[in-house]
């Protein structure tokens, strides 16, 4: 099934939105909210989420559970609505790190190109064991770098996999989520438009599929690959069709510890 979005600039900008309200840490018989909605991260520019295709956890050992998806709204700044997304409520009993795995429906977005997203986040419980694992994604990022407890400037290493293969050529997009955001406060460039480079960062992928960035804010980020596949038929045309996948992690603030200020003396006269 597919909708229309009626937007040039949407086509290459939507995504699978993968979050919680804090970071992605969680404690053994406790409940967990995640939220799935879809949209542009950087730009708080939100649209309705039909149900996913899949939706999944991984535990530790690498073994699927089955998750319940919930509705929920989002809030449009853009337009002044509300958004369908949904919600998951996790709660596991075995500590380790789980992999929360999402394959959207496909997408016919702006006037001309069919999407099919495809999103994960490591759910950390208590205990690492099994951060580096795969949903088993046609295209997935494989992570070298652990996926939490992340501060602002750290280095992050992955790389990209098609098929179980490494993608030999390609490019990988990254930008942070911002929920709240009033769309006239966008900074410009020299032409008087947006200036999306400065919210979106892209970095090449070398010849084994590895890359390297970084993250200059606290909150949730995202890592984004595309990979063109061909054309696919809706009603009687045909559009490109584009895989896209997604890796959600959070981020936290890095606070430097400031020496404390010596007494003053006193100046004796």
């Amino acid at each position: 099934m597919c909708f229309f979005i009626w937007s040039p600039y949407l086509a290459s900008a939507n995504k699978l939105i993968l979050y919680t309200d804090n970071d992605s840490y969680g404690s053994t018989n406790q409940e967990k909210i995640w939220y799935i909605a879809f949209g542009d991260p950087a730009l708080a520019k939100f649209l309705d989420l039909k149900v996913p295709t899949q939706f999944f956890l991984l535990d530790p050992t690498g073994k699927k559970n089955k998750i319940v998806l919930m509705r929920e709204e989002l809030f449009d700044p853009w337009f002044n609505q509300k958004r369908i997304a949904y919600k998951t409520k996790l709660m596991v009993r075995e500590q380790g790190d789980y992999l929360l795995c999402i394959e959207g429906d496909e997408f016919l977005v702006g006037r001309g190109k069919i999407i099919k997203p495809l999103a994960k986040a490591v759910f950390h419980v208590e205990q690492e064991l099994n951060w580096d694992g795969l949903c088993g994604f046609e295209l997935e990022i494989k992570v070298f770098t652990r996926p939490y407890g992340l501060p602002v400037g750290a280095l992050f290493w992955g790389q990209v996999l098609y098929q179980g293969e490494p993608l030999n050529q390609g490019e990988v997009e990254v930008e942070r989520l911002r929920l709240k955001l009033n769309p006239q406060t966008l900074l410009k460039d020299s032409t008087g438009a947006v200036n999306l480079p400065l919210y979106k960062k892209t970095t090449k992928l070398d010849q084994r599929g590895y890359f390297l960035v970084n993250f200059e804010e606290e909150g949730w980020w995202v890592i984004t690959v595309r990979l063109p596949r061909g054309v696919k038929t809706f009603g009687n045309q045909n559009y490109p069709f584009e895989l896209q996948s997604h890796l959600w992690l959070y981020v936290y603030p890095f606070e430097s510890k400031k020496k404390p200020k010596s007494p003053r003396k006193k100046i004796s006269n």
